[in-house]
């Protein structure tokens, strides 16, 4: 039961990570009929708050104390990550300059400017498309006919209660080593669900430091450093075949997401019988992928101007503004082997963490 609970949480992190859901599935051609530029802006604005959520979660999750295992004890703990996705981030401000082909209107008005929503940002307003104006060339290609579709719409996270960013599932084996050092593992087999194929590893390595300061290492609590990361790498196929008139786009390929995140933190904590509070303070480093690669073919279906290009792997792109400073506060309560945690984290993407575990020594 809890691995397939996991494999849900993971489904669903999934489709807003790789940004295929069927709004934006349906636009995709349409988007990429008017440039590469024009696909990879869109795409970034539309997708970056979902992504950034996705990538601050994987840093959380890897402790519930500062106290390391005895030799050959561990721990199992499964954790669920919701990095809470600012209000301001649910829309993007659409600015028609920064387009080369890409335009927007409103029930036939063309806009200059417009908010409109990300991948978390609900339903599009109604009316509103985005469109690509006809007769005029783009990559060697006359586009005879208008090309018009609606504002892709986003998941609306105000209508699911708790939620307030993707959330991610990390399951950690902690194994004690001498020293007082605690090795940490993450690792989730290459797993197939619903057209999505995707694994993970991780490893961390926490280390009580108190032990090496001899003015504190005999006072009642426990002190480590922590340094842990994670990557996941997901894939799902992409098969286009769009027309708009005379202007079709079809082509086929691979959409690749890779997230990696690492933190270094320092943990203090006190235990309190089955209670045990912790802090922490430290530094994450997030950074994910996004790709679309394949042969991709825009055309002019017209019999008396046929004309075609071949456009390859158009989407690229990078998200790095995740990451930064982190405070954590957090709690643990052990009945026998068992464990329950919760923790939240103060940084860009607020986080909260909670979750169960089996603890042996």
């Amino acid at each position: 039961m809890k691995s397939r609970m996991i494999v849900r949480f993971m489904v669903t992190a999934l489709t807003l990570g790789l940004a295929i859901n069927q709004a934006y599935s349906q636009s995709f051609g349409e988007i990429l009929s008017g440039g590469t530029g024009d696909a990879n802006m869109y795409l970034e604005n539309y997708a970056a708050p979902a992504i950034n959520s996705f990538g601050v979660g994987l840093a959380d999750g890897w402790y519930n104390t500062a106290k390391a295992h005895k030799l050959v004890g561990f721990d199992i703990t499964t954790s669920f990550n919701i990095a809470k996705i600012p209000d301001e981030d649910y829309l993007f401000e659409f600015t028609r300059s920064q387009f080369q082909n890409l335009n927007y209107r409103v029930n036939g008005v063309d806009q200059t400017t417009a908010m409109l929503p990300t991948l978390v940002g609900g339903e599009a307003e109604s009316g509103s498309e985005l469109y690509i104006e006809g007769n005029q060339t783009i990559n060697g290609v006359e586009i005879q006919d208008e090309i018009a579709f609606d504002v892709p719409s986003g998941f609306d996270l105000s209508n699911v209660p708790l939620v307030t960013g993707v959330p991610t599932p990390t399951v950690n084996l902690g194994i004690g080593l001498v020293k007082n050092t605690d090795l940490k593992i993450r690792f989730v087999p290459q797993q197939t669900v619903q057209g999505y194929s995707f694994k993970m590893f991780g490893i961390g390595v926490m280390h009580d430091v108190k032990q090496w300061i001899p003015a504190i290492k005999n006072l009642p609590f426990d002190l480590s450093g922590f340094f842990g990361t994670t990557t996941m790498n997901a894939e799902t196929e992409i098969d286009v075949d769009t027309q708009d008139g005379t202007t079709r786009f079809s082509g086929s390929g691979l959409a690749s997401f890779k997230s990696n995140a690492t933190t270094v933190q320092a943990i203090i904590s006190k235990k309190l019988t089955v209670f045990t509070p912790y802090a922490a303070v430290g530094f994450n480093a997030v950074k994910t992928t996004f790709d679309v690669s394949g042969d991709y073919t825009l055309e002019n279906t017209n019999p008396f101007a046929p004309s075609s290009q071949t456009i390859s792997d158009p989407i690229d792109l990078t998200f790095t503004g995740a990451g930064g400073a982190r405070l954590t506060l957090g709690a643990r309560l052990k009945l026998l082997i068992f464990t329950f945690h919760y923790a939240y984290t103060v940084q860009k993407y607020n986080t909260n963490s909670f979750g169960v575990g089996i603890n042996i020594r």
